[in-house]
């Protein structure tokens, strides 16, 4: 990699972590876009494109629950927990199922999450919340989803 493609990939990923909402607002548009996909897959019948975007999705929702911090977060991010269990559980049912109600389901709870952390973050233009225990991990630069 030359050094002027590596300043500029750099440089975009910086910009793209400095707004660490905009980033989970991002990772809930991609699991309601591969919510879309994953419906295709199942009117066309086509297992592989079911798959692969329900994949898709529960790796962005394991990805956001183990980005959760129970002790500072408390019950919030308890119930935040057990919700992207039970969305990953009718994930579950649909892939097995061809259920394409469990994928209404989940698309309507990603939905109302999306909708209630963006007004959080345009409220008063303050960020959501996000925590670094900087002597546990260091300071990180960048950004790497298993997507």
């Amino acid at each position: 990699m030359t050094g002027t493609a590596y300043t500029a990939y750099n440089n975009s990923m910086i910009h793209v972590t400095d707004r660490k909402d905009k980033v989970l607002l991002m990772l809930y548009d991609g699991a309601l876009k591969f919510v879309r996909f994953a419906r295709i897959g199942i009117e066309e019948q086509s297992p592989k494109i079911k798959g692969e975007n329900i994949s898709k999705i529960m790796a962005i929702l394991t990805e956001l629950d183990c980005a959760l911090d129970m002790e500072i977060g408390g019950p919030l991010a308890e119930n935040l927990s057990s919700l992207y269990h039970y969305m990953m559980s009718r994930l579950t049912v649909a892939n097995i199922d061809n259920d394409s109600n469990a994928l209404d389901e989940v698309e309507s709870l990603l939905s109302e999450l999306r909708k209630g952390f963006e007004e959080a973050v345009n409220k008063e233009n303050t960020e959501v919340p996000f925590y670094l225990d900087v002597e546990k991990y260091g300071i990180q630069k960048g950004f790497c989803l298993a997507v």
